[in-house]
């Protein structure tokens, strides 16, 4: 047998092996090419080949169309509207979050303008090496800031998982909408 007809049926040696009755390593070598697969389990082979096909053995021995096949279990509505709600409750949240990450922003910006204006004071200062040090520590929180937890970048990766939170729930409300109530 073939691995691609492994492949197209999702299994593994072990779960073919079972079927045919014979063990693992018998499957992987008739697969290599390195063993024929035993005589006794050929029609067990074949079977399986014809299904692949849509096609079975009749008693005189030649082949015709499989039956119909077994219909597919429907789309269960449940797990879809327990993610409908986590979605809605994840965009919530992470809206919160822009919000309060924007806030820091605003706050951190207000520094990295005010700096300037600070520097440039002329007048007189108790300490100017503590005063030096305040600002410098004053622009570098808010760099820091910006570049690595409420900036630009750090928001839009946050507006990015917002964006896609909300089309994945577009797409599970409206695939919900289209179920049938189930009881």
């Amino acid at each position: 047998m073939p691995s691609s007809l492994r492949d197209q049926f999702g299994l593994t040696q072990e779960r073919l092996a079972s079927w045919l009755g014979v063990n693992r390593t018998t499957v992987a070598m008739a697969e290599s090419g390195r063993r024929n697969q035993p005589t006794s389990r050929w029609l067990l082979d074949a079977r399986i080949e014809l299904a692949a096909l849509e096609l079975v053995f009749n008693p005189g021995g030649e082949t015709m169309p499989a039956p119909p096949p077994v219909p597919t279990p429907p789309v269960q509505r449940l797990p879809l509207d327990h993610r409908l709600v986590e979605t809605r409750y994840q965009i919530l949240r992470l809206q919160r979050e822009l919000k309060s990450m924007r806030k820091r922003a605003a706050q951190f910006e207000a520094r990295l303008r005010a700096v300037p204006a600070l520097r440039a004071w002329t007048g007189p200062v108790r300490n100017p090496a503590r005063e030096a040090g305040w600002l410098a520590l004053f622009e570098e929180e808010a760099v820091d800031g910006l570049r690595d937890d409420c900036g630009a970048g750090q928001q839009l990766l946050l507006e990015a998982r917002i964006a896609g939170l909300e089309h994945e729930t577009g797409l599970l409300a409206a695939a919900v909408a289209n179920l049938p109530a189930q009881p």
